[in-house]
């Protein structure tokens, strides 16, 4: 019984979400390169993520990574784009009702299921060094149960969650090297 709550509630738990914006008048342009800014001085919400080195260098591999594809190289300054992120992460509860008035069938399960997750959300912000403008923001939003204090199921989220949400980026945007 225990065993089937156990899977039940993993099968409930929140799927990796993403979705991003980018501005209205975002024409093709001629980037090429990108930089970094600092990473943000702000808490989590968690301290086992505030200030961890590893979580923080595989945000930037991850995005080096995403960016690379799209044809932009890291530059050490003066790049055309910069990049910035911020991560929070938060206790969630999610409230599962079967609805029997509705005809479903509750056998085996409770009534009402409770699941507590932690939520984890990374936004990234891609600017315009010239006009100053934010180009794009995109974010992805994953439950981090178990991952955070494992650097290899940690790394995984970061890295399914950034590629996925990179498949998202405007086309047209990037300009070949070459």
């Amino acid at each position: 019984m225990w065993l089937a709550l156990a899977a039940t509630a993993v099968a409930c738990a929140p799927a990796l979400t993403v979705g991003a914006d980018a501005a209205s008048d975002l024409q093709p342009a001629a980037y090429r390169s990108f930089t970094w800014e600092m990473p943000d001085q702000f808490p989590t919400g968690d301290p086992r993520l505030d200030n961890n080195p590893f979580f923080v260098q595989e945000v930037q591999r991850q995005v080096d990574a995403q960016l690379g594809k799209l044809g932009l190289m890291k530059a050490q300054s003066g790049g055309d784009l910069t990049v910035h992120f911020h991560a929070t992460v938060r206790d969630r509860v999610n409230v599962y009702e079967v609805d029997r008035a509705a005809g479903y069938d509750q056998t085996g399960y409770a009534q009402t299921q409770v699941i507590n997750y932690e939520e984890g959300t990374v936004l990234i912000d891609i600017a315009d060094v010239k006009g100053k403008k934010l180009i794009w923001r995109g974010w992805m939003q994953t439950d981090l149960s178990g991952a955070v204090g494992n650097n290899e199921v940690l790394a995984r989220r970061v890295r399914d969650g950034l590629t996925k949400l990179f498949n998202k980026f405007p086309a047209g945007c990037i300009s070949p090297v070459g």
